[in-house]
Order: structure tokens, then sequence, then C-alpha cells
């Protein structure tokens, strides 16, 4: 195997999986904590970081949704003009799944696992892609981080593993790479 597809294959797939598992983490925080907070960091025991929890929060949630447009575009997935899922035109320098001699995933592919309402399905995808590129890559409309959003980035942070499982890995012959954190957040003080 080309040795950049190897790399790309052991090296940068995990690692944006894993990044998805962190972005389902904070979208947990914010969900139980909407108001934020302080928080601390410990090592060892030792407090060696404090202050606002948006200071983790923000940025963990800015990068999920920017690796998640990347996983869908990976797969060969975009907004179309009419604002709904469609099949990407990689670029000649896009590394996707048909690098490695694998057809790009259709909309009805990517909304095929999808076990309750695919329209919800299919507006949960829009809703990443369109805070990727409205939100974080541009600076354009303004994006609410309401539930509504919480909701359609906990669809995708589970949803695009399963689409890479089904349309690469398996297809493969390769297990899913383990992507799961040792962190979770904590309890709510009531």
């Amino acid at each position: 195997m080309d040795p950049r597809l190897q790399h790309y294959l052991d090296n940068i797939l995990p690692y944006r999986l894993y990044a998805l598992s962190t972005f389902r983490l904070f979208l947990s925080f914010v969900e139980a904590y909407p108001e934020g907070g302080t928080f601390e960091c410990s090592v060892d025991g030792q407090a060696k970081i404090q202050g606002k929890s948006t200071a983790l929060t923000n940025p963990s949630i800015e990068m999920g949704i920017v690796h998640s447009r990347v996983l869908l575009e990976f797969l060969g997935l975009k907004l179309n003009k009419s604002n709904k899922l469609g099949q990407s035109t990689p670029r000649k320098t896009d590394i996707t799944i048909r690098d490695f001699e694998l057809p790009l995933v259709t909309r009805e592919q990517a909304l095929a696992p999808c076990n309750g309402d695919k329209a919800k399905a299919e507006q949960g995808f829009v809703h990443v892609i369109t805070a990727a590129n409205k939100l974080v890559a541009h600076s354009t409309e303004t994006i609410g981080m309401g539930q509504e959003a919480i909701n359609s980035y906990l669809m995708c942070s589970r949803a695009i593993p399963v689409l890479l499982n089904l349309h690469f890995y398996q297809p493969l012959g390769l297990p899913m790479p383990d992507i799961e954190l040792d962190s979770e957040p904590a309890a709510p003080n009531k």
C-alpha cells in the first residue's frame, strides 16, 4: 500500500475518530451544564490549570465539528446546492475511500443505518456540515448552540463511526479502531 495511505489508515483516521469521542464528551458536558462553569485540571492530585469551562468545551466542540465534516468528505458526502446531503466531487489532492478502491458513499447509504426519522438524521448531517462551513471555518452567520444543534452534533458523532465501519473498515476486512475515551462527565451535583 502507498505509504501515505498507510499513514492515513494507521494514524489520521484513528485520530479523527478519537476526536469525535472527545467531541461527544464535551457535547454531553454542555448538555448537562448549559451555563458552563469553572474547571480545575489536576495532575497527580495537584491543580495545574483552572478557569472557565468554555476554555475546554469550545475548542473541543469546534474541532469535533471540523473532524465530522472531514470524515464525511472522506466517505464522499457533502452538502449539495439545495442544502441536502449529497455526494461530493473530491479534488485531485483529497484522500477519500476511493483511494482505498472503495466507492464513495451515497446519501441513501449514509441514511440507511438510521433507525429513526431519516429526514431528521439528514438534518443532523446538514447541521454539522453547515456549522463547519459557517461557524468554524468562516465568519459568516451566527449559528446557535441550542439543544437542536447539540442533538444534531451528538447524532453525527455516533453515526459517522458507524458509517466508517460499514463502508470502509468492514469492506477492507479491518477492525474498527478503539476510539472510546477513558473519560466521562462527572454527575451533576444536585
